[in-house]
């Protein structure tokens, strides 16, 4: 009897264990979690977000700093802090109140910008500067640098006329520009004329433009419109790099307007001499027999190719360094007889002598050849398809007779090709 009661007393124990065990469980996995987030100086930061790691569970920091998630799982007890402009933290929540403290992100707030004739870091700058370094150009397989500048800076308007060797016009204070200018240009600290076409791409570590008064003060009124600084590339410490580069790229003419045929002019030519109660020209008679006569623009236009070649030899030691390249490059426009070549020679050099004295120099050689003959695409429109290019020996063509009938526009095809610029 005895052992009777011994065993319905332990299965009573046991079954309310069965119910009491899952409420504890319960309670001892999950816990409220609470804390205040600062930066580095101790102040409060608003608007921190706090997410549990591996779930969806998170919250905002308020106005002190402070947050507070009501349950938690143990198992999920990796929380996770992020802030912009902080580094994000992982803090594990072993302790039910916590106190974190978020690291300025200072990578890019070192950084190094040029300005004036000297540099900055860019959390010390407080003017408009766009920054475009080498590694953002030099993929592109484009004629001059301005061409790279293209959608590379906010708020800087880059014109180029597409004409081979001509230089880009920009325009960085907008309609606010004085007088048309162009901003001024500055390649190693020294101001120049000339415009970005005499540059090696691959010559070019960094590019900077000053858009607003406070970054171009230094110059003056020639800083009016803006400021554009070059820093061309030198040698480093350590071993010792020749690189070879060389692009080949294939040039052609879009969207070119569909002008009418022979047939069709003759026709419309009919039509206008007609109306107007005139004599009609007695060689259009039969427009269908005119066939489809010049396409002038066909003619003037053309598959254009353009190749870069590049050689550079960089190096140096922790007392002397030097960067040597020569470039050739080659375009020829999509407008016949049109085309640019340069040739360029770079040497940049500097030696320590002392621990307060260095020497060096910045040397660029720039040779170049655009050349084109009398071309207009406006007159290789308005010729007439009637008349050919070429005369049956081989000579080109003229309108003859009267210009209501003939035109007046003069061969466009021989203007372009005859005359060198």
């Amino acid at each position: 009897m005895v052992n009777l009661k011994k065993i319905l007393f332990g299965l009573l124990v046991f079954c309310s264990m069965l119910f009491v065990l899952p409420n504890v469980v319960a309670q001892t996995t999950t816990k409220a979690i609470s804390g205040v987030v600062v930066d580095d100086k101790g102040d409060p930061l608003i608007g921190v977000s706090v997410l549990v790691k591996g779930t969806t569970t998170g919250t905002i920091t308020d106005v002190n700093g402070k947050f507070a998630l009501p349950a938690v799982s143990a198992k999920n007890s990796i929380l996770v802090f992020t802030y912009i402009g902080y580094d994000a933290q992982e803090v594990s929540s072993k302790g039910q109140i916590l106190r974190v403290q978020l690291v300025e992100k200072t990578k890019s707030l070192e950084e190094v910008v040029v300005v004036g004739y000297g540099t900055q870091r860019k959390k010390d700058l407080t003017g408009s500067v766009a920054t475009i370094k080498s590694s953002d150009i030099k993929s592109l397989p484009v004629p001059s640098v301005s061409d790279a500048l293209q959608g590379r800076a906010a708020g800087v308007q880059v014109i180029s006329s597409g004409t081979p060797g001509t230089d880009a016009t920009f325009r960085i204070r907008g309609t606010g520009t004085i007088n048309d200018a162009n901003p001024l240009v500055v390649i190693d600290g020294l101001p120049i004329d000339g415009g970005l076409n005499q540059l090696n791409m691959d010559d070019i570590e960094s590019m900077q433009i000053l858009k607003d008064a406070s970054a171009t003060a230094i110059y003056g009124s020639r800083g009016a419109n803006g400021v554009i600084i070059i820093t061309t590339k030198h040698g480093t410490d350590g071993k010792s790099q020749i690189n070879f580069n060389y692009s080949y790229g294939v040039q052609d003419a879009a969207k070119i307007p569909k002008m009418l045929n022979a047939s069709q002019f003759a026709t419309l030519h009919n039509e206008m001499l007609s109306n107007a109660g005139l004599t009609q020209n007695p060689e259009f008679a039969d427009p269908t027999s005119l066939g489809v006569g010049t396409d002038w623009l066909g003619a003037f236009f053309r598959t254009a190719p353009m190749q870069n070649y590049s050689l550079n030899y960089s190096g140096g030691t922790d007392k002397s360094h030097i960067y040597v390249s020569g470039n050739y490059f080659n375009q020829d426009g999509i407008v016949i007889n049109t085309g640019f070549k340069r040739y360029t020679f770079q040497l940049n050099t500097d030696s320590k002598v002392t621990s307060f004295l260095k020497f060096g120099n910045n040397l660029t050689l720039n040779h170049d050849i655009k050349y084109n003959g009398d071309y207009s695409i406006r007159n290789a429109m308005l010729a007439l398809p009637t008349q050919a290019i070429y005369h049956q020996d081989g000579s080109y063509t003229g309108p003859v007779g009267q210009p209501i009938n003939s035109g007046d526009i003069t061969n466009p095809i021989g203007a372009a090709k005859t005359v060198e610029n």
